[in-house]
């Protein structure tokens, strides 16, 4: 630094010098007013020493004069809105899905997330987010190219499209938290990338109407009649039940036409027996044979059951492709009314299971409001009215369950509450259940069982 400062000083005193013997001024002292003959017009009074001149300036290319406006030091602009920088053009549907499936691609393996799956995972559910909400009839499509590409299954169109689980996929992205909370469950439950997060304390401040009773009121005495009470579960009903069919099968569903072993794929090992198999469901055969012989093993053949319990799962597991919403209402009316007909006329009280709906494991909230809440609607108006219809449920209890994700509650004259809930809306499987999962009870199921608990403890009566 002192050597460059050195020089320079060097140079200023031999040009010094040098002017002096050629005989040339070594200053020049510039005039008080501006040399105002530089411009044929100006804006301002270009004498005045008190601000700088402002000439009127001509473009020899555009020919236009540039306005004062655009250099008066009293107005200074804040966005020049005469020539704003363009946008690029609206993308179309197929442009955005094209993005999208390239930008998952790129998280797949850009170096930055270096071994953070879960943060790949997340990121990669932003992209389906922003797909999902400005192009959601892509959903479908993009699901079915992100299952292809990372191989996610076999049957990625016929699991994933726009027929079976596509739509859905698209509603949960469109909703949920995808780079919160709900999206690291999403990422933990259903591909094992993020660890599964803390469960979030639960505030119960207000949400109980009365404080615990003290001292606890005294229950009531016992009658001494014994109630005869019928539990079923799972019946899983095969209309599709293929007698003769591959019962020991490496294809999925057994005892189906489709079905094989790969062992020998042309002629059946196993052929399913008229009563059916153990990797199969129930056929008709086996299920008229099964509550034909309850009444005379339990000795209620004259009597009948005081109630009973079908605690659900109606319908066979066949993938959804291959489900609808006709095949579940047929199978919820054939096998309620074998029920009625079979066990006598004890009422049945109903709930519905994972295999109930369709697709099988949904239940969508309310809370996601218009159609996409009234989505399962039908299935919860059906089997209200089938329940009516058999019997079993009262008037009173008709509206609420239709309103109500087909969850119930009845007060019988011997003092017992039966209370049905859709368990469905807590399924881990269901896909629904992962939008707002910090939120305690989007659907309200849990704050109609406290509701229905605390009248029931009012009242004394004790419930089911």
């Amino acid at each position: 630094m002192l050597i460059r400062r050195s020089a320079s000083l060097l140079a200023v005193v031999l040009a010094s010098a040098a002017a002096l013997v050629s005989g040339q001024p070594s200053a020049y002292t510039v005039p008080g007013a501006f040399p105002t003959s530089l411009y044929s017009n100006y804006y301002n009074n270009p004498t005045a020493t008190s601000e700088q001149p402002q000439p009127v300036i001509s473009d020899p290319v555009t020919h236009n004069v540039f306005p004062y406006p655009l250099t008066d030091p009293n107005v200074i602009p804040q966005n020049d809105t005469a020539d704003p920088h363009p946008l690029p053009p609206v993308a179309d549907s197929s442009k955005l899905l094209e993005q999208a499936i390239a930008q998952v691609k790129s998280i797949s393996f850009n170096p930055v997330f270096g071994t953070d799956q879960c943060a790949r995972c997340q990121a990669s559910m932003e992209v389906a987010k922003f797909l999902a909400l400005s192009a959601p009839h892509q959903g479908p499509n993009f699901t079915v190219a992100i299952c292809e590409y990372f191989n996610y299954s076999s049957t990625c169109e016929v699991s994933y499209g726009p027929l079976t689980l596509g739509p859905i996929f698209t509603q949960v992205m469109s909703f949920a938290d995808v780079g919160g909370y709900d999206g690291q469950l999403l990422c933990a439950q259903f591909l094992g990338l993020c660890s599964y997060p803390d469960t979030l304390p639960l505030n119960i401040t207000g949400w109980f109407a009365k404080p615990k009773p003290k001292p606890l009121p005294v229950p009531k005495q016992p009658s001494g009649e014994r109630l005869k009470v019928l539990h079923v579960s799972d019946l899983h009903i095969d209309p599709r039940f293929a007698n003769g069919a591959e019962a020991n099968c490496t294809s999925g569903l057994c005892c189906r036409e489709n079905a094989y072993n790969r062992q020998s794929p042309q002629t059946p090992l196993l052929p399913a027996p008229r009563f059916g198999y153990f990797l199969c469901d129930s056929p008709y055969s086996l299920i008229a044979a099964t509550l034909e012989a309850i009444p005379p093993l339990t000795g209620t053949e004259s009597t009948g059951f005081d109630f009973t319990l079908y605690t659900g799962d109606l319908l066979a597991h066949d993938p959804s492709n291959q489900l609808s919403r006709a095949y579940v209402e047929y199978s919820e009316v054939v096998l309620y009314d074998l029920l009625k007909r079979m066990l006598g006329p004890g009422p049945v009280y109903a709930t519905l299971g994972n295999h109930d709906s369709y697709p099988s494991d949904l239940a969508a909230s309310y809370s996601l409001g218009g159609k996409l809440g009234q989505e399962f609607g039908w299935l919860y108006d059906h089997v209200t009215a089938l329940w009516n219809y058999e019997g079993w449920l009262p008037e009173d209890s008709v509206a609420y369950s239709r309103a109500h994700y087909a969850a119930y509650m009845v007060k019988r004259t011997d003092g017992l509450r039966i209370i049905s809930l859709n368990t469905n809306l807590w399924y881990r499987s269901n896909y629904f259940n992962y939008i707002n999962a910090s939120h305690p009870d989007t659907s309200g199921m849990m704050r109609f069982l406290t509701d229905e608990l605390q009248d029931a403890e009012d009242a004394c009566d004790r419930g089911t």
